[in-house]
């Protein structure tokens, strides 16, 4: 069979895909993959065909431009509702031609794709093929929805009114339903793909058999290279806010002097923020911009992270209690969720946190053995739903079916 992948250029939506292409094209299916440049030495190692595609985003990136001010962290704040519908869906435009162009000459078999990809819908309705869902967060039905938390922007916003003009362009050239908030959040495909644990899902339960839950997805990531504690028998703490929100400088210097006192190894990925900007680091602190993240986690104590779920899901298969520091609604109810249920602690308001708050919840961790027990037993549960070769199963089979 031939399966196309459409990614948005971001590591939180591409690395979950990595584990199963790889098994995909290990099993001797054909798979197209499209996203970014920058991203061609991290596909092209799982055996997978890469495509290059245009990129409105890159090319509008307002993390460009340096650190954010003040005004631009309020008027991110105020309009993230109204901005990422926009930017997904300018990069939907950017996207699709390029796809088209390939697939047009080449029919694949089905699209597969996560929410952000919305270029994946249009293009598997232009083509009429079957469009598959990867789900790396959560999914909707009638019991719960992602929309809800983008719905509240009046239709008059200049971002909302931009962003309809786009849709109702795309659906009246390419022929594809008209790509509106509800359907970008809530919409579903032929097949649904969870890699989370249906445990964490709100509403669980009444999800009907489109929607496969196999869990994350843990591969090789061979691009990211390796990593390995220290060897002075010291708990390991592991930082790492995301790669779309994580340009926060200030958030180092708390880190820094909450674990500069304590008897632990800190490694912390920094995303986009200059490890040369950062002064006075402790000595027992190691920053990268990129790290390979599954090294790390698979020998870390504790995890503090934004709880996407990609990061929350990699921390929960390894049995990793977590801290968590979210940056966006659908992250809160992550922190929220990893809260109840014992797998760590929360900051839902990231400018409350203060060195000393943060050194508490580190030491509380560590020193309470129940988060992670609870971890540990998540963990199992996480590994019994049966992760990249699950996946695989499920999409071929389906395709099969047809």
């Amino acid at each position: 069979m031939h399966i196309a992948v459409v990614s948005l250029g971001a590591f939180g939506h591409v690395n979950p895909t990595l584990a199963l292409v790889t098994e995909l094209v290990r099993r001797g299916e054909r798979v197209t993959y499209f996203t970014t440049e920058e991203f061609r030495r991290i596909i092209e190692p799982t055996g997978a065909k890469f495509v290059p595609v245009h990129s409105w985003m890159a090319e509008n990136d307002p993390q460009k431009r340096g650190a954010k001010t003040a005004e631009d962290e309020n008027k991110e704040k105020d309009s993230v509702a109204a901005l990422v519908p926009f930017l997904f869906l300018n990069e939907a435009r950017a996207y699709i031609d390029d796809i088209l162009e390939v697939l047009e000459e080449d029919r694949a078999d089905a699209i597969v794709h996560d929410f952000a990809g919305i270029a994946g819908t249009a293009a598997a309705d232009a083509l009429h093929i079957p469009n598959v869902m990867l789900y790396t967060s959560y999914p909707s039905n009638e019991s719960y929805s992602v929309a809800e938390s983008f719905s509240g922007v009046p239709a008059d916003h200049p971002l909302r009114i931009a962003a309809d003009r786009i849709a109702e362009e795309l659906a009246a050239k390419y022929g594809c339903r008209r790509m509106t908030v509800k359907e970008i959040f809530d919409g579903q495909g032929d097949l649904n793909l969870v890699l989370m644990q249906k445990r964490l899902v709100p509403g669980s339960g009444s999800f009907d058999d489109s929607f496969v839950f196999t869990g994350v997805q843990i591969g090789e990531r061979p691009a990211f290279g390796t990593w390995r504690r220290p060897d002075n028998g010291k708990p390991l703490l592991y930082s790492s806010l995301g790669t779309a929100f994580s340009n926060w400088p200030e958030y180092y210097p708390i880190l820094f002097d909450a674990v500069r006192e304590l008897d632990i190894n800190v490694f912390a990925a920094l995303g986009p923020v200059d490890p040369a900007s950062l002064p006075d680091v402790p000595a027992n602190v190691e920053l990268r911009q990129m790290v390979p993240q599954l090294d790390i986690l698979s020998q870390a104590d504790i995890f503090i992270t934004h709880a996407g779920m990609g990061g929350t899901g990699e921390s929960i298969y390894y049995g990793v209690p977590m801290i968590a520091i979210p940056q966006m609604d659908e992250q809160a109810i992550t922190a929220r969720r990893i809260e109840e249920t014992g797998l760590g602690l929360a900051f839902y308001d990231k400018r409350s946190i203060t060195s000393a708050s943060l050194r508490e919840a580190i030491e509380r961790i560590l020193k309470d053995p129940t988060y992670k027990k609870t971890a540990e037993e998540f963990s199992e549960d996480m590994r019994s739903l049966g992760g990249t070769p699950a996946t695989a199963d499920a999409l071929l089979n389906f395709l099969g079916g047809r």
